[in-house]
This record gives C-alpha cells, structure tokens and sequence, in this order.
C-alpha cells in the first residue's frame, strides 16, 4: 500500500495583506497530480467550483463523482484529494475565514441551519447529517456567474471591492445552502427524516409547530408526517417530546435549576403536561429521578 503524503495549507500562503480574510483564483490541475495517495487539510474554509473536466473528489475517505459545475464547500479539517480522470481539470478555489462574514452569519444561524456549521470550533468534525447540503454535483447557473464576479472584483480591485467580495460571498453561500436543501429533499425520504431530526435536535426547546418545519424544507405538512411516520413509527411530536424529555433528564441529573425551570428550558409549556408526560415516560416523577439520579 502507497504511503499517504499529507500537506497543510496556512492561511499566509494565500490571503494577501490588503485583504487577509479571503482569495480566488482559477487552477488548472492535470491528470496524475493528485491520487489517492495525498491528503489535504488546511486553516481556512475552501469553496471548490469546478469549470471542466472530471473525475472524483475523495473527502474524509468518502468518494464524490464531479463535473462541470461541481460545488464543494469543504471544512477546515476535511482531509481531501482529487482522483482526475479527464486530461485536466480547471476549477475556482474561493478561501475565506468565516470572520469576514462573522456579523450576517451570527443572524443567518438562526434562519438556516446550513450555517450553523461556521460556528463550531475548527477542530470539531462536521456531522454526517448535514454533509450532504455542502456536496453539489450540478450548480445552478447564478452560482457560476456569483463565482465568475467574485473572481472579476478579486483582480481588478475597484474601489471597495472588499464590501462587494463580502456581499457576494455571502449570497453564494446563500444560494449553496438553498440548493443544498433541494438536494436533500429530492434524494430520497431518509434525508427528509433526518433533516427533520436535525430540526428537532436544534428548536425543541422553543415554541414551534409543523408550519415551522414545513417552511424550512418547504415541503408540504402532511407528507412530511406521512414519511416521518412510515420510517420511524412515531409521529414528528413524539419525537420531539421525547426529545425535550431526555434534555430534562440531563438538568435533572446535572445542574441545580428548579424543575419549573427545566420544564420550560426544555420546551414544555404547561408543567402539569410535562409532570405527566416525564412520569410516563420515567416511570417516575421528575423530583424522584432527580432524588435518585441527581448530582446537586
């Protein structure tokens, strides 16, 4: 077996002083300069746009097929290497700190969940879940022409360039996560699932209902009941009362707020409800479980 040869790429290889949160430029790679063998991570987020040619994109040892408007947006710690299987390929590589955009992301988090991934820490793995919405074989076309202008701005350096890369960069990220969202709801019913379970996971200790979660993978209310139950048994609000019940356990267990206050920190709005739900689900009441399993 060949030997792994791994580089990392730093930020000052790149980023210019006039400019240090960001870069494009276009690449021509040929056929056998990356394989298998090589390893790529860095200290930047990297966006890749393929323009021609074809072959695979290795990323944390799980293979993508690409092409002509091919999009990946690869994380700080992603491993990666291109396998080029046409004569060459020509791509864009947009590198960025998520710092230039730090202000819009802070209110974007809250509205998609696509960039909620910029504020973990660098060295914390992004989940498998949301993947998928980073990973777009075929592009809309405002994305090759948001990259093409981003590119342009980049080299000429007009007059306030920088606020323009930074509006524009924050649309092309926009327009990855809205088609990345498509992407998930188009392969099959699971990823329709899963993005729910990731909704739950994210809001369960707010106030929300099923128009909250159809609008957000802009499908319709009953199909989305109708998948969610036929995969997991149980409805999309049985999942989520489980899913505020077992945060409940937790404070219980592990902190000293009163148990009015872990009813409503975990989602429930009526405490009488959530006394019979926990004991239902405990077998117990909530002062109980704590009594038994509680460290304060």
């Amino acid at each position: 077996m060949n030997e792994i040869k791994r580089f990392r790429f730093k930020s000052s290889m790149f980023f210019k002083d006039e400019f240090p949160l960001f870069f494009i430029r276009k690449f021509r790679h040929m056929r056998g300069e990356f394989d298998e063998t090589y390893r790529m991570q860095r200290d930047f987020w990297k966006i890749i746009y393929v323009i021609e040619g074809h072959g695979t994109k290795l990323i944390n040892e799980r293979s993508y097929k690409f092409g002509p408007g091919s999009v990946y947006l690869i994380h700080p710690d992603d491993q990666t290497t291109f396998v080029i299987e046409s004569e060459y390929i020509d791509i864009y590589n947009i590198l960025f700190m998520p710092e230039l955009i730090q202000d819009e992301l802070q209110h974007l988090a809250n509205d998609f969940d696509f960039f909620s991934i910029f504020h973990r820490n660098f060295q914390d793995e992004v989940d498998n879940a949301r993947r998928e919405q980073l990973y777009i074989l075929d592009s809309w076309k405002e994305i090759s022409r948001l990259i093409k202008s981003l590119a342009d701005e980049y080299e000429e350096k007009k007059p306030n360039y920088q606020s323009i890369i930074k509006l524009r960069l924050l649309e092309l990220l926009i327009l990855i996560s809205r088609q990345g969202i498509e992407k998930i709801k188009k392969n099959d019913r699971h990823n329709i699932v899963n993005y729910i379970d990731h909704i739950i996971d994210s809001y369960y200790h707010e106030q929300f209902g099923l128009d909250f979660i159809a609008k957000k993978i802009e499908l319709n209310k009953s199909y989305i009941c109708r998948v969610y139950k036929s995969l997991k048994g149980k409805s999309i609000f049985e999942e989520l009362k489980q899913r505020r019940l077992q945060e409940s356990c937790k404070l219980l267990s592990n902190s000293a707020m009163n148990i009015s206050e872990i009813c409503y920190a975990c989602g429930f709005n009526d405490l009488s409800y959530f006394y019979r739900a926990f004991r239902t689900e405990a077998g117990m009441n909530p002062g109980d479980y704590r009594k038994k399993f509680g460290q304060y």
